[in-house]
């Protein structure tokens, strides 16, 4: 035998918002005559879930309008949920309409709350006829939040809010610090390799003075021993640190038969050491020899250690 349960009656109800709902006869048989469950079948469920996730415990086989009533037939509904409303446990139920007041979106068993119809018979899942009582939808198609549930959802989304906001700016300050950090060491290093750069050309410079006096004092030496002219003099010295600077190196095979790698600027003035003095004075080294500066600008550095 199929059961019948009671889910609204014509009459004006206040609903769970506080409004004056009222449903005649042709209201109920509107709703009747629009259930198809092939399209949009109705759940039940317990209580009234705020989204449609919440868990099924049956659903809506048919609807009907018979005597001011409007009454649904369901199926699938687990033993223990029939056991529960036996029990007492849920004793009314509550309809949820969308918001063109005639598409069921829920019924709802409901336990101490109180449904918007009174004047229902109590819900029995195991025998006899059923009653379910009717919640309404809100315009904008669910269920509007009791105020002070409103306030706290509210307050609860301004703290969330609040906390981004809070941990935004802790991200945005650990980045500027991080930055911070990242340029002071950035300028420490440049400032760094400044010096370094400093002190390397300081030290270059320091060590060509200490060069341009020790070869100044072996071409004054070879100017005193006679081997070449004071006028031969500039040219010696502008040839010899040409060599220097070419770079290059010579393996320079000594008396003792040991072999010495020598730069091309030592054996150049080893050479002009080697020469023998010329015993009729100045007068024979009027005229600059080959590698004097006239030479050397006639010839370029790689041709210099050819001539060696």
């Amino acid at each position: 035998m199929d059961h019948w349960i009671e889910i609204a009656r014509a009459g004006t109800f206040t609903d769970s918002q506080g409004r004056p709902q009222t449903f005649t006869e042709a209201d109920l048989a509107a709703i009747a005559s629009a259930y198809d469950p092939q399209k949009r079948d109705c759940p039940l469920v317990f209580g009234h879930p705020k989204t449609d996730a919440a868990p099924a415990f049956g659903w809506a086989q048919r609807v009907k309008a018979t005597g001011g009533k409007l009454l649904a037939q369901f199926a699938q509904v687990p033993g223990e949920v029939k056991e529960l409303v036996a029990k007492g446990h849920y004793r009314h139920v509550s309809m949820s309409l969308m918001p063109d007041r005639k598409t069921l979106r829920h019924v709802a068993l409901l336990g101490a709350a109180q449904p918007a119809i009174d004047g229902l018979k109590a819900v029995e899942l195991t025998q006899g006829e059923e009653a379910i009582t009717v919640d309404f939808s809100t315009p904008q198609g669910g269920d509007e939040m009791p105020d002070n549930d409103l306030q706290r959802e509210i307050g609860a989304l301004k703290e969330h809010i609040k906390s981004l906001e809070n941990e935004n700016a802790s991200l945005k300050q650990q980045a500027q610090t991080h930055k911070e950090g990242k340029d002071k060491a950035e300028a420490e290093k440049a400032a760094a390799q400044e010096k370094a750069d400093k002190a390397a050309a300081d030290f270059a410079a320091y060590k060509g003075n200490v060069e341009a006096e020790k070869r100044e004092a072996r071409v004054s030496a070879l100017v005193a021993a006679g081997k070449i002219t004071p006028a031969e003099k500039p040219g010696v010295l502008q040839f010899a640190a040409a060599l220097a600077a070419q770079g290059g190196s010579f393996d320079f095979a000594a008396p003792d038969g040991k072999t010495e790698t020598i730069s091309m600027e030592e054996k150049y003035l080893r050479e002009q050491e080697a020469r023998p003095a010329d015993a009729r004075g100045d007068a024979m080294f009027s005229a600059p020899p080959a590698h004097s500066a006239e030479g050397i600008q006639a010839i370029n550095p790689a041709e210099l250690t050819a001539k060696l």
